[in-house]
Parts: C-alpha cells; structure tokens; sequence
C-alpha cells in the first residue's frame, strides 16, 4: 500500500477514535501504537481534544513503555490507566533459560496473534513479561507453552516494571549540523550515500520518516536509521577554529 495512503487510513482511525467515544459517551482504545504512529498520532489526537474537549492519554501498561494504546476519554472520565484494555503475562523458564525477544515474537506471531494486539515484549532470563491487548489473554494462557525450544508456564500479572534505557555515546564532528551529516557520521559513510538513505525513506526524525536532507537538527532530536540504529543528539557544541561543530549522540543498544 502507498505509505501516504496508509497514513490517511491510520488517521481517520485516529479521527473516528474520537467520533465513537462522543457517540457512545465513553473512553474508546485505539490498537497498540509503534513510536512512528504514535508520532503521528499524537498531532491530530492533542487538535481533536482541544476542539471537542475531550481527554487523551497514551498508555502501555507500564511507565515508559516504548508501545502504547491511545485512550480518549471524553466528560465525565478522567484519563486513568485502569480503564486500558491492557494485560500484563509472565512466561516463566527455568532460571538458566534466557527468553529473547525475537523468540517471543516469532512465537507469538507464529501463534496467529497480530502485531497490532501486542504491546512491549520484555526479554529475560528465567522469565518474559509480555503486554497485550485483553482480548488475546485467553489465548496467551492456554494456547503457548513454549518460546522458541523453551518450555514456559504462562501467568497473569506482571512484576513492577521500571524501563531502563541503555546508551553508547558517539562523539564526532560535523560541516553542519544537517541529516545528511549526521547520518553520514553515525552509518560511517560519505554524504552523498547518506542523502541516497535518506531519499530513499530509510531515516526518520522524531519516528516520522524525513526525505529532506537539508533538515537542521536540534539537540533532543531522535534519529533512526534503518538497519543501522537508533540515535539521540545529546549536545551541539560551539564551532572550532576550523568551522567544525561538535557533536555527541547516545546510541540506543
């Protein structure tokens, strides 16, 4: 499909979100959202509550969750968590046995779960905690006793979870603080490759995908390279004698 139709399509979900929790006079839950939807999302969803004076939050289960639902609550609901068609499941192992996350996901989704009723799968050793839609519940009790060639035993509820994310500084110069450069830098590769990546919709900007290769970057800002990394632009610093500008990103691991 043609990706701006798909992002039409994505929106009007976005849009009759809104239009069912006015009809029905109750909160209304849009699928889990990757990072590039929610930043699509999130635009239109804070335009929407404003002119119809209803209420957003989006939620994953857990604070700090990278794939989160939309909830749109309209008068008399206050945006709370509980309300969130959410579930939380332990898959135990036995302690020396480590779960990854591409073995919890090939399963599941080799299980006939969709993606898209799926929220964070957090890998382990020993145990997994997998966020997901209610209504697949049932299924990830009773129809899964095994990850990958793993056996596990399936438990409602999850512990406390406290995300952490983990960096790896790069440091380095640049002519000019643009995503050709940047992206040049952090693939370790020439400018003019860099803006062909970036032509070619494999960067994105804030998960939106950027085709503009001149864009000015700003401290703060998130770039994903495809098949090369997730990077954050951590300090700009000031110009050296040479015209070169500093730069520091922290590389997701």
């Amino acid at each position: 499909m043609d990706s701006g139709k798909e992002t039409g399509y994505f929106l009007q979900s976005v849009r009759n979100l809104f239009a069912l929790a006015d009809k029905q006079s109750a909160p209304k839950f849009s699928d889990f959202l990757s990072e590039e939807q929610q930043a699509e999302a999130e635009p239109l969803a804070r335009r929407l509550a404003r002119e119809t004076g209803m209420e957003i939050l989006f939620w994953g289960g857990y604070e700090g969750a990278v794939r989160v639902m939309l909830g749109v609550f309209p008068d008399p609901y206050p945006p709370d968590p509980g309300l969130f068609p959410i579930t939380g499941i332990t898959a135990r192992a036995r302690k020396a046995d480590k779960l990854e996350h591409r073995a919890i996901m090939g399963t599941l989704l080799g299980g006939q779960l969709k993606r898209e009723m799926l929220g964070d799968l957090i890998p382990g050793e020993g145990e997994a905690y997998i966020f997901a839609d209610e209504r697949v519940e049932k299924a990830l009790l009773t129809q899964f006793d095994r990850i990958g060639g793993i056996g596990v035993r399936m438990e409602k509820g999850t512990p406390e979870i406290r995300r952490e994310d983990h960096f790896e500084p790069v440091r380095g110069t640049l002519a000019s603080v643009r995503l050709d450069a940047a992206v040049a830098m952090l693939a370790g590769t020439g400018r003019e490759k860099a803006a062909a990546l970036i032509r070619e919709g494999l960067v994105s900007v804030g998960h939106i995908e950027e085709k503009n290769v001149s864009r000015r970057l700003r401290e703060g800002d998130v770039l994903v390279i495809r098949r090369r990394g997730k990077y954050k632009l951590e300090t700009v610093g000031e110009p050296t004698r040479k015209g070169r500008i500093p730069v520091t990103f922290q590389k997701y691991l």
